[in-house]
Parts: C-alpha cells; sequence; structure tokens
C-alpha cells in the first residue's frame, strides 16, 4: 500500500467532479487554507468553485469564498 498525498487526492477527486471527497478531504485535513491555496495556485480555481454548491458544510463553502475572494 503506497502513500498518496492529500493535494493529489484533492486534485483527483476535483477532476473526477466528486463534491463529496473534495469537502471531506478539505475538512480532515490539518491544514486546509494551505491544501486549498497549494491547489489554486497550481491548477486554478474554476473547478473547485464549480464544486461548492454541492458542498453540505457551508461554513467551509463561506471559508473558501472568503480565501478566494468570492461574493455571492
Amino acid at each position: 500500500m503506497s502513500f498518496i498525498p492529500v493535494s493529489v487526492q484533492l486534485l483527483n477527486a476535483i477532476k473526477s467532479n466528486n463534491a463529496i471527497e473534495v469537502e471531506e478531504l478539505i475538512l480532515n485535513s490539518d491544514s486546509r487554507r494551505e491544501l486549498i491555496t497549494e491547489h489554486i495556485s497550481c491548477y486554478g480555481k474554476d473547478f473547485l468553485i464549480n464544486l461548492l454548491p454541492q458542498f453540505r458544510s457551508k461554513g467551509l463553502v463561506t471559508n473558501i469564498k472568503l480565501l478566494l475572494n468570492i461574493e455571492d
């Protein structure tokens, strides 16, 4: 069994439009802010933004929107 970094798991989940897995990976991460900013700096924010409406945690959505300077 090999170790897959959370950043790679997040990328794969975003690419496959798996909002539940993306949300769980972010919520379970000890460094949410760094995980999100690293992903955005490497791959952009569009795919992540498209998944936000599917997230169950409204607090997480709010935090991501604040981080990305997105207004409702």
